[in-house]
């Protein structure tokens, strides 16, 4: 069902909307830490370190995606706000054909420029080498269908809606894990097989949010499905949140280049932690996703007062929440760890890698969060340029470390923290300043009239 956040107790809201989010975000992880565990303990070490290899492919392609999403969110989130239904209908409506198109697009050229991506950009060892190719190929032929699913999870958290993505994803990850089973341990299809079980899991989720959506929900209609005025305002946004999101991707493919040349060993550590640190990172990702929304409709009311006792409540409830998966990480990651059936040196590095995270997550905490402020403001350029300057730090400060010597492996993760401190401080000065007040989106498709109150609103807040 559609939310109202604009009225009620902030906390309340924000906790009550992100928990469906962080549960459907870590049954999205269980899709490449399920792939990791079934193939490490079934088909052997070096085609777990193929698979995981394509991870930052993998991330790059979904980031892409997820930022279009954002695009469409923040305008509908606003719209909705605003109670502008007819304008709401047309941001739906494009928001699904733009990413169909952009899914296509994508799993065309990903599927043609494997090869090239995986033996030339990332440098892999020839030895796993055509694990990767075959695995990442199969996955390049359900990005369509991955791209309809991010569309239609953000349109339904710019309404209010959070549960509905929850139950589609416990499906899908449910029938991935089974399939991968089924395809990897019965019929004997290695790497290709956990490749096939993700593919038939993204049709399934797709294909069942987009009935819910359309049977559920009934829009006043706008008069057209695909409005091109209503496409310029969600690539304006989408544009930047998906560039910021793909730069965060490209980020971690120098990363896994820089890994590749330290051997099979350092590679599948380097998948295992990597796979580890993204679910320690879901619900504070469900933070962000749900004071977005929050900040959406709050700034489509004219609601900036609001939107900053968002912003501090949420911040209480993950640090709080980062203090606890802190610990629970560092001491439980060695056998952790162990369930990709690692040993020896992999072993070894994949804990002090995991540990290393769980010591500066709180800083990520932080920095995440300020961050859905700005993306649901659409603050996207700002958040693009802070995202960009940690990225640098980290590739050039990994690079240089390696190549003169005084880092070895560790440059892969050593140097994220480092990044994340100008990041902070971009995207606190950008709050202090309260410019972020004035980006509504929904007052580009109204009158005059609206988009002066919402402008006067943010100057006499600020």
């Amino acid at each position: 069902m559609k939310k109202d956040m604009t009225l009620g107790r902030e906390w309340k809201l924000i906790l009550l909307f992100t928990l469906p989010i962080m549960a459907g975000s870590f049954l999205q992880q269980l899709y490449n830490t399920v792939d990791g565990i079934v193939v490490g303990n079934w088909v052997g070490e070096d085609a777990f370190a193929g698979v995981g290899t394509c991870s930052p492919l993998v991330f790059l392609f979904l980031a892409f995606a997820m930022g279009l999403g954002v695009g469409a969110g923040v305008t509908v989130s606003q719209y909705f706000g605003a109670r502008k239904m007819k304008e709401l209908s047309a941001a739906v409506d494009t928001s699904l054909i733009l990413m169909s198109i952009f899914g296509i697009c994508f799993a065309v050229v990903g599927y043609i420029t494997t090869p090239f991506l995986l033996r030339v950009v990332l440098d892999t060892p020839e030895n796993i080498l055509p694990y990767s190719i075959l695995y990442f190929r199969i996955y390049c032929i359900g990005l369509v269908f991955q791209f309809i699913y991010n569309g239609i999870a953000f349109v339904l958290r710019g309404m209010g809606d959070s549960k509905a993505t929850l139950y589609f994803l416990l499906i899908s990850t449910v029938l991935n894990a089974l399939l991968a089973v089924l395809f990897v341990i019965a019929f004997h299809w290695g790497v290709a097989g956990t490749a096939v079980a993700t593919v038939i899991a993204q049709v399934v989720c797709a294909g069942v949010s987009y009935i819910y959506l359309k049977k559920r929900f009934k829009f006043e209609g706008s008069g057209r499905h695909f409005d091109s005025k209503m496409c310029r305002h969600i690539l304006r946004f989408g544009i930047p949140s998906a560039i910021q999101q793909t730069i965060v991707s490209l980020g971690g493919t120098a990363m896994q280049r820089l890994v590749n040349g330290f051997g099979e060993a350092a590679i599948a550590a380097y998948a295992a932690s990597l796979r580890i640190n993204m679910l320690m990172s879901v619900p504070i990702f469900g933070f962000q996703a749900g004071l977005a929304s929050f900040t959406g409709q709050n700034i489509g009311a004219g609601r900036i007062d609001r939107v900053k006792r968002g912003f501090h409540a949420t911040l209480v409830m993950g640090l709080i929440l980062s203090v606890i998966l802190c610990a629970l990480t560092y001491f439980f990651a060695p056998g952790v760890v162990k369930a990709f059936a690692l040993t020896g040196d992999a072993l070894a590095l994949g804990v002090e890698q995991t540990q290393f995270f769980a010591i500066v997550f709180c800083a990520f905490s932080y920095y995440a969060i300020i961050g859905g402020v700005l993306q649901g403001a659409g603050d996207v350029v700002l958040q693009s340029v802070a995202t960009l300057s940690a990225l640098i730090i980290r590739v050039v400060l990994g690079y240089v470390g390696v190549h003169f010597g005084f880092m070895g492996y560790e440059a892969a993760w050593i140097t994220n923290p480092m990044g994340w401190v100008a990041s902070i401080a971009i995207t606190t000065i950008r709050y202090a300043s309260g410019k972020w007040k004035t980006k509504a989106v929904a007052s580009l498709g109204s009158d005059a009239g609206d988009a002066a109150a919402l402008k006067a609103c943010a100057e006499t807040d600020a």
